[in-house]
C-alpha cells in the first residue's frame, strides 16, 4: 500500500479493519492498447519485464501528486486522489498526473521500438465522485481500495478513448473541479450502461481554437442547427483532419438531420455503442 496509507495506520491501527468511509475523490483507470499484441511476442520473463518498467515509470506520477495506487490490473493502473489523505485539489492533481503519465510513456514506446518490438499506447479515464474508500475483502485478506458507481464510470471512460481516439478522457464532474480556464476540450454527451442522464466527456487540449470550435459544434447539435454544427465541425476537422471525436459527431448529425418531423431524437449517444 502507498506510504501515506502505512503511516495513517500507524497513527491509527483501529483503521485495521473492514469498512470504510464516504469520500469524494477523482479516480483513475489506465490499459495499454496493443498490449496483447506485443505480449505474444514477448516471453513471460520479458513481458513481466515490459510491465515493471511500465508500472515503475508510473507509480511515482501518482505518488508524486499525491495519488493513492488502488492496484495493479493485468496492464491497468487503478488509482484516486483524495484518500485516504484529503485533497481538496484531487481533480487537478488527478489530470496533472494524468498529463504527466501520458509524457512518460514516450520512452517507454522508444525502448519498445529500438528493440524492434510493436507501439503500445495508454488510455486513461478519470471521473470524480462519491465513494466508500477503505479496508474491503475478507477477514483473512483485504485490501485499501474504493467502491462505487464513480469507479465504473472511471473504468467505462478508460475505455470509451478508442471510439474518440483520445489518450486521457475525463467527465464533466472531474471538469467542474479544475481552475477556471483549464485547457480541455468538450467531445460529446454520453450515457453510461445503466443511467438515464448523460455526462459531457472532455480532453486535454492546449488548441484554444479547436476547444472553442467543438464546444460550438456540440451546443448547435443540441439545439438542432444541424447547419451550425456541419459548420463548427468543419472547423474542427481543417484544424484536426481526421479527428475521430469529430468524425463520429458529423455521422450524428447527419443521422440527426435525415430524421422525419418529429421523430426521436437524443444529442446523447450510450456509451456503450460507441
Amino acid at each position: 500500500v502507498p506510504p501515506a496509507v502505512v503511516e495513517r495506520l500507524i497513527a491509527q491501527p483501529e483503521l485495521m479493519r473492514l469498512g470504510g468511509e464516504a469520500r469524494e475523490v477523482t479516480l483513475m483507470f489506465t490499459d495499454l492498447a496493443s498490449f496483447t499484441t506485443l505480449s505474444e511476442q514477448l516471453t513471460a520473463e520479458q513481458t513481466v519485464e515490459v510491465l515493471t518498467g511500465y508500472f515503475n515509470a508510473m507509480t511515482p506520477i501518482v505518488h508524486a501528486s499525491g495519488g493513492t495506487v488502488d492496484k495493479f490490473i493485468g496492464d491497468a493502473v487503478m488509482a484516486f486522489w483524495g484518500a485516504p489523505l484529503p485533497d481538496e485539489r484531487h481533480a487537478e492533481h488527478a489530470v496533472r498526473a494524468a498529463i504527466a503519465m501520458q509524457q512518460a510513456m514516450q520512452p517507454l514506446v522508444a525502448d519498445l521500438h529500438a528493440r524492434g518490438l510493436p507501439p503500445i499506447h495508454m488510455r486513461i479515464g478519470l471521473h470524480t465522485g462519491r465513494v466508500v474508500v477503505g479496508n474491503v475483502g475478507s477477514e483473512q485478506r483485504f485490501s485499501y481500495t474504493a467502491i462505487g458507481d464513480a469507479v465504473n464510470l472511471a473504468a467505462r471512460l478508460e475505455g470509451a478513448n478508442k471510439a474518440f481516439g483520445t489518450s486521457i478522457l475525463l467527465s464533466a464532474a472531474t471538469a467542474a473541479q479544475l481552475p477556471a480556464g483549464a485547457a480541455l476540450r468538450a467531445l460529446d454527451d454520453v450515457i453510461v450502461k445503466g443511467k438515464t442522464e448523460p455526462v459531457r466527456v472532455f480532453t486535454p487540449c492546449d488548441d484554444a481554437v479547436l476547444c472553442q470550435a467543438s464546444l460550438a459544434a456540440l451546443e448547435a447539435f443540441q439545439a438542432r442547427d444541424w447547419d451550425g454544427a456541419s459548420q463548427a465541425l468543419e472547423q474542427v476537422l481543417q484544424r484536426a483532419p481526421g479527428d475521430m471525436a469529430a468524425l463520429r459527431l458529423s455521422a450524428r448529425v447527419a443521422q440527426a438531420r435525415a430524421l422525419p418531423p418529429g421523430a426521436d431524437w437524443s444529442p446523447a449517444v450510450a456509451l456503450d455503442k460507441l
